[in-house]
């Protein structure tokens, strides 16, 4: 896009955007169709897909921004044309930051024909009982999921994940049912499926299958609320005897501090069944890029996928003992 004075009108105006492709990125006398002013608003107030602009900075302030509103406004649209017909429709914003909080799914697909990559990392020491002598657990070993999703449709994901916890493996799909939008939908239902397989040796009841209902809502530009009712199948794995699975429910929250930054928790409650000795509960602090999602979290709960994670955590929250980890996702899209 060039914005020179002698390229700028023939490189904006009518010219359709390549980085969200239902918009203009100027629209002859129409702000609210045109991606370079949108993008200068909160995503949640401008619909668009990617990143707020200026990339990294402050944005600007409200009467640098009604500037450029002005300044598309004052396009005569008997000089350069009317609108295309077919008007973009209005894009639904995210509900979340992230596909996934600590360990819950969000209701929130890629998109589609994008790739994601996710390194999940948890510490194994609790941070307390190691202390600054074990360096309050980094000095520890760790757990790592790699996780690959492809975007099948802008509702549909499909997943492949691995972890050396149990050598498990997980292949899910996702799918957005409904999107909350003002006027027909108040909240986000999506459905989760997924099938998993511990290669460790001195496991049984290897095969697990779970299911997932996320139902969420997003309020204004700060916070979302999910609950999430999950079962999983034979998650005993050292009894064969023992055919049972476990029923959970998982509420989170994300509470964002700007365009960037948000703070996360989840508290999954295991209803019947299978029962670690403790509850699962983690607190998150994540960060937004372009295309990146990177989050320091606090947790009492070893294992990232949900057969592992359902049947609760093997540290007492309440008694303030929690191990350290991360979660680091790229996407690519290919369009």
């Amino acid at each position: 896009m060039q914005l020179g004075a002698d390229q700028i009108y023939r490189s904006v105006v009518n010219v359709r955007a390549r980085t969200d492709t239902r918009f203009l990125r100027v629209a002859p006398g129409d702000p609210d169709h045109s991606l370079l002013y949108l993008k200068l608003l909160s995503p949640h107030q401008g619909g668009y897909r990617g990143p707020r602009m200026p990339l990294s900075m402050e944005p600007l302030k409200d009467d640098e921004i009604a500037l450029v509103r002005g300044w598309i406004e004052s396009f005569p649209v008997e000089l350069w044309g009317p609108l295309p017909e077919a008007q973009p429709e209005h894009y639904l914003p995210r509900a979340f930051q992230d596909a996934y909080l600590t360990n819950l799914p969000t209701p929130d697909p890629i998109g589609a024909r994008t790739l994601e990559f996710r390194f999940v990392h948890r510490f194994k020491a609790s941070a307390p009982d190691a202390g600054s002598k074990g360096f309050y657990g980094l000095d520890s070993g760790a757990w790592v999921s790699l996780d690959l999703a492809y975007g099948l449709s802008d509702a549909v994901d499909l997943g492949l994940r691995r972890t050396n916890l149990d050598t498990d493996y997980e292949g899910y799909f996702k799918w957005a049912l409904i999107r909350q939008a003002p006027a027909h939908f108040p909240v986000w239902l999506s459905l989760r499926g997924s099938v998993s397989n511990v290669r460790e040796t001195d496991r049984v009841n290897r095969t697990r299958w779970a299911a997932q209902m996320i139902l969420a809502r997003r309020f204004g530009d700060r916070l979302s609320l999910m609950v999430i009712p999950t079962y999983v199948t034979h998650t005993n794995d050292v009894d064969p005897q023992d055919r049972r699975g476990t029923g959970a429910v998982g509420a989170g929250t994300e509470l964002r501090l700007g365009p960037r930054y948000a703070l996360t928790g989840e508290w999954i409650v295991q209803t019947s069944g299978v029962k670690a000795p403790f509850q699962s509960a983690s607190l998150g602090f994540g960060v937004a890029t372009a295309r990146h999602v990177f989050q320091l979290l606090v947790t009492n709960t070893p294992g990232h996928h949900t057969d592992l994670y359902a049947p609760g955590g093997d540290l007492d929250a309440r008694d303030g003992k929690f191990r350290f980890g991360f979660n680091i996702s790229r996407k690519h899209t290919f369009k």
